[in-house]
C-alpha cells in the first residue's frame, strides 16, 4: 500500500480545486478581497470534511497572505490567544516589507474546541482580538451553535458549509480513479458517497481504502463499507428528523444525534410551527408530541423504564411521519432552556464514549449498541432518580466528571 494518503496527494493546491459549496466560497472569497480594518472575523461553519480548512489555507495563498494558523482547542486560555493571533493580528508583520506578502492571516480551526470549564478567557481574547485585529482573522468551527460562542456568533460574519452534493463527490472521485488508473463503477463510487454524508475526505479515505492496488472498482468490492455512524448537532438532528419518510429514518436521526432527548423534545417543540406549515399536520405533530410527554412523565413518576421508548417513538417517528408533504428549509430556532450542551461538544463526545465503554464492558455490547440502547435510559434515571443513579454509578464505576455528564439536564 502507498505511504501517501490519496487525501493530502489530491488535496486541492488553488482555490478553483475547492469543490462545492460555492455559494459559501463565493462569500468568503468576497470578504477577503474587500477586507479592510474594522472589518469583522468571518466565522465558516458546517460539518467536517467539506473544505473549510483547506479554503482558508488556499485562498490566503493566492490573496498574498503570511497565514498564522492555530487549533482554538489547544489555546483555551486568554494569554496563550492574545500571544500568538494576538500579536500576528496586531502588529505589522516583517514580511510585507522584505517580500510581497500583504501581511498576516489569523486563522483559527475549531474554535468550537473552546468550551466550558476547560476555557479560561480563550472566548473572550477572541472577542477582543476581533475588534482590535489590524489583520483578516478567519474563524472555522464544525458547530458553532454553543450557548458559549453566542457572543463570538455576533461579532462575526458567519458563512455556512454543507456537505457536498452527491454528483459533485462522485466526479470528484472519478478524476482520482482516473490520475490512479483505476477503472471505477459509476455505481460503486456513488455507493461511496452515499454512506459519507458530503464528507469529501472520507470519501477519499474510503475510495484509497477500496481502490489502491486495484486496475477495477466495482460495486461488489465496497459491499463491506458501512454507513458511519455520523453525530448530528441540533440543527442537523432537526433535519434529519423533519425529512425522514420512514420510522427507521426518524429512529436513525435519534440515534445520531449528539444531544440528550430533553434537549431534542424542547427543541422539536419550539420549531414545529416552522417546518408543519399545514395546520392539520402541525396538530398531529404536537399530538405526537403531547403523548412523548405523557409517556416522559410516567416514566418519572413510575420508574417504569420500559416506557421511555414508547416515548422517544412519538417524539421522533410521531412527528415525523404527521406529514405527507415534502421537507422544506427552515431557519430553526434554538430553545431557551437551562439545559447545558455539553453534549454537542468534542469533550461531551468523549465523556459519553468513555460512559459508553463502561457500559459495554459490564453489559457485554459493542458501545454502539451501549450508546443507542442503553444510554437514553441512564441518562433518564440520572435525571429524575438519584438513589438509583447512585447504585448505577457504583456499578460502572463512573468518575465525577462522567456522573456530572449524566447528570448535567438537571442543573
Amino acid at each position: 500500500m502507498s505511504k501517501v494518503m490519496w487525501v493530502e496527494k489530491y488535496r486541492p493546491k488553488s482555490v478553483s480545486e475547492v469543490i462545492g459549496n460555492e455559494k459559501a466560497k463565493s462569500q468568503f472569497l468576497n470578504w477577503l478581497k474587500n477586507w479592510r480594518i474594522g472589518t469583522k472575523p468571518v466565522l465558516l461553519y458546517g460539518p467536517p470534511g467539506v473544505g473549510k480548512t483547506t479554503l482558508v489555507r488556499v485562498a490566503a495563498r493566492e490573496f498574498g497572505y503570511a497565514i498564522v494558523e492555530m487549533n482554538a482547542s489547544d489555546f483555551r486560555t486568554e494569554e496563550k490567544v492574545m500571544r500568538i493571533a494576538g500579536r500576528a493580528a496586531t502588529e505589522s508583520s516583517l514580511d510585507r516589507f522584505l517580500t510581497d506578502v500583504k501581511g498576516s492571516l489569523v486563522f483559527m480551526d475549531e474554535v468550537d474546541g473552546i468550551f466550558g470549564k476547560e476555557d479560561e478567557g480563550g472566548i473572550s481574547a477572541i472577542l477582543r482580538l476581533s475588534k482590535v485585529a489590524r489583520a483578516p482573522v478567519v474563524l472555522v468551527a464544525n458547530n458553532p451553535w454553543d450557548p458559549k460562542l453566542r457572543y463570538l456568533r455576533g461579532s462575526c460574519q458567519m458563512t455556512r458549509f454543507y456537505g457536498i452534493r452527491i454528483p459533485t463527490l462522485v466526479s470528484f472521485l472519478r478524476r482520482i480513479c482516473q490520475a490512479e488508473g483505476v477503472l471505477a463503477e459509476k455505481t460503486a463510487l456513488r455507493g461511496i458517497v452515499e454512506k459519507v454524508e458530503g464528507d469529501v475526505r472520507s470519501a477519499v479515505n474510503d475510495l484509497q481504502a477500496f481502490a489502491e492496488g486495484r486496475k477495477v472498482l466495482r460495486l461488489s468490492d465496497i459491499e463491506r463499507l458501512a454507513t458511519r455512524d455520523r453525530q448530528y448537532n441540533i440543527f442537523d438532528t432537526l433535519k434529519a428528523l423533519f425529512s425522514a419518510k420512514t420510522y427507521w429514518q426518524a429512529e436513525k436521526a435519534l440515534r445520531g444525534s449528539e444531544i440528550d432527548h430533553d434537549l431534542l423534545f424542547q427543541t422539536i417543540h419550539d420549531n414545529l410551527p416552522l417546518q408543519f406549515m399545514n395546520s392539520e399536520e402541525l396538530a398531529k405533530a404536537y399530538n405526537a408530541l403531547s403523548w412523548a410527554d405523557i409517556f416522559f412523565g410516567r416514566v418519572n413518576r413510575t420508574q417504569n423504564w420500559g416506557l421511555l421508548s414508547y416515548g422517544l417513538e412519538q417524539m421522533t417517528a410521531g412527528v415525523a411521519l404527521a406529514t405527507k408533504g415534502e421537507y422544506h428549509y427552515a431557519q430553526y430556532r434554538f430553545p431557551p432552556s437551562k439545559i447545558t450542551f455539553m453534549g454537542q461538544t468534542t469533550s461531551g463526545r468523549k465523556l459519553r464514549e468513555r460512559i459508553c465503554a463502561r457500559i459495554g464492558s459490564k453489559c457485554h455490547v459493542s458501545r454502539r449498541v451501549a450508546n443507542t440502547d442503553f444510554l437514553p435510559f441512564i441518562n433518564f434515571i440520572f435525571e429524575n432518580n438519584t438513589k438509583l443513579a447512585s447504585k448505577i454509578a457504583c456499578w460502572l464505576n463512573l468518575e465525577e466528571d462522567l456522573i456530572e455528564y449524566l447528570t448535567q439536564a438537571k442543573a
